[in-house]
């Protein structure tokens, strides 16, 4: 990651998705949705009156029906329903469902988010390893001022529903694929860290973040797809959904290139389920350094709480 990673400040967010919220908000529905005087209403249906007789005439004397003008709609409940559907779908297709309009009452979100990914930029380029970069990210953010990011859900969620935007936008807007890759471990590092707060998975699990930073276009849109309310992506998924999925393997001696290979071809550890391997040999090679790691996870699984909708039944350690 190369580039300095604009904020929820900067002046693409605030200047372009800023006018657009003022726009859409300052659209009055009793300028689109309102009842007629009774005298306009008289004069409309004496103009009405006056066509369709003119339409008539035009009829007997032969003139083709086709090209006459439609009648004018009235617009019932069901169209006012349609207009604000209309104007709710264009508010979330300009931001991909990202409520601009919390942001002042969530700006230490914009804070805490300039300084986790400029921490992340200067951790990346020290170290390659992108999990390593992620935790140096959040040991910098991990002070008293942040606090309240860190430990309310919902600014968690408001901190990756931005990722999530930028990431489509990148996609959709400027080709920036590469880019997009990097927001989409953003949003799956705090969508994970959410999960962790919940006690719905036990740690953040490396192996997720990996595929979507190394992963195919097919795994990339899928992923921002389903975390969208519009339907901005489904085009771009169309394109790309025939491309191979791949996974990564998380042996770091690993022979192959990239250490990717097709996804429904590897290998998982049948005690953790959460490492995935290329080959059986790749599997055992990492043992003795995924073990302590193994272990570790398989004790916190078994101390989260059991879902009361589907109960989950641990493989046998092997």
């Amino acid at each position: 990651l190369q580039y300095h990673i604009p904020c929820i400040y900067d002046v693409e967010i605030r200047n372009v998705a800023y006018q657009d919220l003022t726009y859409q908000h300052c659209i009055d529905l009793d300028t689109i949705v309102t009842m007629p005087s009774r005298k306009k209403a008289m004069g409309k249906a004496k103009k009405a009156a006056k066509e369709e007789a003119a339409a008539a005439t035009q009829a007997k004397a032969g003139t083709n029906n086709d090209h006459q003008s439609p009648p004018r709609p009235t617009l019932t409940s069901r169209g006012v329903d349609d207009v604000l559907r209309g104007i709710e779908s264009m508010k979330l297709c300009t931001t991909h469902g990202f409520r601009l309009e919390l942001l002042p009452t969530m700006r230490i979100c914009g804070v805490f988010i300039d300084a986790f990914t400029e921490a992340y930029r200067i951790s990346l380029q020290m170290e390659s390893n992108v999990i390593t970069a992620l935790n140096a990210a959040s040991a910098v953010c991990n002070k008293p001022m942040f606090g309240p990011v860190w430990n309310d859900v919902a600014k968690m969620e408001y901190v990756k529903a931005y990722y999530v935007t930028k990431g489509v936008k990148y996609i959709l807007d400027e080709g920036r694929d590469d880019m997009a890759h990097n927001f989409a471990v953003f949003a799956n590092y705090f969508e994970q860290t959410i999960g962790v707060a919940n006690k719905t998975q036990p740690e953040v699990i490396p192996a997720k973040l990996a595929e979507l930073l190394n992963g195919d276009m097919n795994t990339l849109v899928k992923y921002f797809r389903q975390h969208i309310p519009c339907n901005c992506l489904d085009e771009k998924y169309e394109e790309v959904k025939s491309i191979t999925k791949l996974g990564f393997c998380c042996y770091s001696e690993c022979p192959i290139p990239n250490r990717t290979v097709e996804r429904k071809k590897m290998l998982y550890c049948t005690q953790c389920r959460v490492a995935n391997y290329c080959s059986r040999e790749c599997q055992v090679a990492h043992w003795p350094d995924h073990k302590d790691g193994c272990l570790k996870y398989m004790e916190k699984k078994a101390n989260l709480p059991k879902s009361p909708v589907k109960k989950s039944s641990s493989p046998k350690a092997q």
